[in-house]
């Protein structure tokens, strides 16, 4: 796995450092997506930096995780990126059924996994850390992380039960580079608690989602409709769609009628499920749907995400950011 040591003096100048690239890269953020930068990604940057190329090896090889998307704008160098191409930066880690809503910071190790803040809402901070394993069923999944080093602690922890089950689970040295990673993590602890406190309240943490095809379910306000949630109710849909039964055109022009009178929440859902499908019939429908939605809202940011999403949705590759 390497020689990775963990160095404890490197962590006041790491967090120092990010921390001043905090609003450019806040700046960068808010002028591409439209999104609010959360405090707690600086001292994600900050423990990359302190732990340098032997410790990301050691996470990469170790844990199954490395970083990525908006994370590299702190780099050094990273606010050259651009889009190569002239591809939008939105696009960068953008797989095909990911969710407007994601925002990618990290890479895993296998069945395209990636890790990604979710936006409820573009006016809020990110409510949690999300994961999704794009070559799989390229569902939406959280384990209700408020912050991407909690994520990476939560992978850690498993990587240690992994080895603990499996005797040959582990690299020679696995088990000493894991607990180098860890003391780096708690090192920085402190300050990612900090970064959230500074933060303040996030609005959509703990709200109840309706249950939708694709995984994790859109935060809803009071008054914006009836979602038509729940696993029966997916599970019926899903069949409909899979036998392309005339029911879905029905269910479409609801959720339109629904969306023109102010509530939105059905439209909002059957755009998730039909851009999670990608059912080629029904392209169009799940673009139409989630505009119409985030729009609704007051989520225009993720209705201009989806929007350059469906336009470049079958690149050969989600690697966009060039410098």
């Amino acid at each position: 796995m390497g020689d990775f040591v963990f160095d404890h003096e490197r962590v006041g100048p790491s967090l120092a450092a990010m921390e001043a690239r905090f609003d450019d890269v806040a700046a960068r953020l808010r002028t591409v997506y439209g999104l609010r930068l959360p405090r707690h990604l600086a001292v994600f940057a900050a423990y990359l930096a302190a732990i340098d190329v032997p410790g990301r090896r050691a996470l990469a090889d170790g844990v199954g995780v490395s970083s990525g998307g908006i994370v590299r704008y702190f780099e050094d160098g990273g606010l050259a990126l651009t889009g190569r191409d002239g591809l939008d930066e939105r696009l960068d880690c953008r797989f095909r059924c990911d969710a407007p809503e994601f925002v990618t910071v990290l890479w895993g190790d296998t069945d395209g996994l990636h890790f990604g803040l979710w936006y409820d809402d573009p006016a809020e901070l990110p409510t949690q850390v999300v994961h999704n394993y794009a070559r799989d069923s390229a569902e939406t999944w959280s384990e209700a992380l408020p912050t991407v080093l909690a994520q990476v602690r939560r992978r850690l922890d498993d990587a240690e039960q992994d080895a603990a089950d499996d005797p040959d689970y582990d690299a020679p040295d696995g088990a000493r580079q894991r607990a180098e990673l860890l003391r780096a993590i708690e090192a920085f602890a402190e300050a990612d608690e900090r970064a959230c406190a500074q933060d303040g309240p996030v609005r959509w943490r703990g709200t109840p989602r309706p249950a939708i095809l694709g995984g994790f379910g859109p935060a809803l306000p009071e008054g914006s409709g009836d979602p038509r949630g729940g696993y029966e109710r997916y599970d019926e849909r899903y069949q409909a769609y899979r036998a392309r039964s005339p029911l879905v055109r029905e269910w479409i022009a609801d959720a339109e009628r629904e969306l023109a009178a102010g509530l939105p929440a059905y439209a909002l859902v059957l755009g998730r499920e039909l851009h999670w499908l990608d059912a080629p019939d029904h392209r169009e429908d799940a673009l139409r749907l989630l505009t119409g939605a985030y729009r609704a809202l007051g989520r225009d940011a993720l209705a201009e995400i989806a929007t350059v999403h469906y336009a470049n949705r079958d690149l050969r590759s989600v690697e966009v950011l060039v410098s």
